[in-house]
């Protein structure tokens, strides 16, 4: 009875001494990787396409390097979309979309390099994918049907009963967690979401959130963000509807593909106060590393990215806490990219979204600089012209140089007449301290003349740093 009555009593001192506890969790923000309790690969444009058997080869190393990353299989393996090359070819004669040769390849890649027992399959489509303005948006809007159709069910087993894949919606539970993916009706605009989808999409993360404040939820769709990630900015790449949703969410963690960027780059991860944006880089191929330009210059390709030297995604890791560790992969030379972000579990006065915040992130960066002693030496030879200069320092990586290239007329004025923007320093290697000590660059002769030129160095944020000179004399 004594133990009876001290019982009760403890049950109700509990009652106000809960509700005089503090809101916030006493729980760690320090990520526990020995108490990982979820992990999963975040990858994008994968592109399968029949018998392109070397892209199938990608997405197999991908997947086979997070799993060795992780330390063991996956959870799950989510896609953010362009899943296929072109979905609007390899159809059936009469296109009656039954039949896709790109999703056979796609379905054979994944059963070969997953158990689907173990490690099942999360996806959203992208514009290669579903694009309504390769066949027409009637045509092109039964693609979610026929992934879902020629996968068959076995892909879908993760799918909660709310899920509704034949839509391009769905929801799925791993591990305690909540995943959702959304589909926009059409591409290449700010607003290509239906309002059903949207209001979806609020529906599920309203009522997760409400129930597990703590935990973050993890959504993914193909197109950034608006103002999010890097070329986020671009309206015809970017989409605005759905962060309207999702700033609604601080426990959001918003995983999109589409534009093509290197994970090098610290702004593939984006907080702005409201969620946590990340890009997925891209298993096949890097583009938006090519197309830095300045009002049309010269962007000098031979230093290019090239699709056999180039595959990225994500490794995202969750502890006991709900603390989340993103690691950047290099699945072209198996390593890791930089240092991984970390991320607080989601708290009630968002401190969490502060650690990658851009604005706080830009303000506080420093241009990158040459030494006192950097030098630029330029060589013409029977070839053309050869540089070569000392490398910039940054607190980062140094995105790209400018090389500017001025006409002397006799009384010395000087006249700008080529610009070449050398993109691709960063890609090639994973680590800061990788980078070489000394650039080079060549490129076509020059006309006979005198001539000055100018070099500076670019980071990710813009800042642009101080120049490197030399002259040169053409015969």
């Amino acid at each position: 009875m004594r133990k009876l009555i001290a019982a009760l009593l403890a049950s109700a001192l509990c009652v106000p001494l809960a509700a005089c506890a503090p809101p916030e969790s006493s729980k760690s923000s320090e990520f526990d990787e020995n108490n990982i309790v979820l992990s999963f690969s975040a990858m994008s444009d994968i592109h399968q396409q029949l018998g392109k058997t070397e892209y199938s080869e990608y997405l197999i190393n991908a997947l086979d390097y997070a799993e060795e990353l992780n330390g063991g299989a996956l959870d799950l393996a989510l896609f953010a979309g362009d899943l296929t090359e072109s979905t609007w070819t390899n159809q059936d004669d009469d296109y009656s979309a039954t039949y896709n040769g790109d999703i056979a390849q796609l379905k054979t890649t994944l059963e070969s390099a997953l158990d689907l027992n173990v490690t099942p399959v999360f996806y959203c489509l992208g514009n290669h994918d579903t694009d309504p303005s390769r066949l027409g948006a009637e045509y092109m809007s039964g693609m979610h049907s026929l992934f879902y159709n020629m996968l068959g069910e076995k892909f879908f087993e993760v799918d909660e009963d709310d899920s509704v894949p034949e839509a391009g919606l769905r929801h799925a539970v791993v591990n305690g967690y909540h995943f959702l993916a959304v589909n926009p009706d059409t591409y290449w605009n700010l607003h290509g979401y239906s309002e059903d989808a949207l209001a979806w999409v609020d529906e599920k993360l309203a009522a997760i959130t409400q129930a597990e404040p703590e935990k973050y939820v993890f959504v993914t769709a193909h197109p950034p963000i608006y103002d999010t990630v890097f070329n986020s900015l671009q309206s015809d790449w970017a989409d605005a509807d759905l962060g309207e949703v999702l700033q609604k969410y601080p426990q959001v963690i918003y995983f999109s593909g589409h534009i093509h960027n290197v994970l090098q780059d610290e702004m593939q991860i984006s907080q702005n106060g409201s969620f946590t944006a990340l890009d997925c880089g891209s298993v096949k191929y890097s583009t938006t590393m090519n197309t830095i330009n300045d009002g049309g210059s010269t962007f000098d390709n031979s230093v290019g990215t090239r699709i056999e030297d180039f595959s990225q995604g994500l490794l995202v890791q969750v502890d006991g806490s709900g603390n989340v560790r993103v690691t950047r992969c290099d699945y072209y030379r198996r390593s890791p990219i930089k240092d991984a972000w970390e991320l607080s579990y989601p708290k009630a006065d968002k401190s969490h979204l502060s650690a990658y915040d851009n604005a706080t992130r830009q303000r506080e960066n420093a241009a990158p600089s040459f030494s006192e002693d950097a030098s630029l030496t330029v060589q013409s030879t029977r070839s053309g012209l050869s540089f070569t200069w000392t490398a910039a320092s940054d607190d980062d990586m140094v995105r790209y140089y400018k090389l500017y290239v001025y006409t002397v007329a006799e009384d010395g004025t000087r006249t700008r007449s080529k610009t070449y923007n050398l993109a691709t320093f960063t890609y090639r290697y994973d680590r800061v301290e990788d980078m070489p000590g000394e650039m080079t660059f060549s490129t076509a002769a020059l006309p006979s003349g005198e001539y000055y030129f100018e070099v500076c160095p670019v980071d990710v944020w813009g800042a642009v740093g101080g120049t490197i000179s030399a002259t040169l004399t053409v015969a």
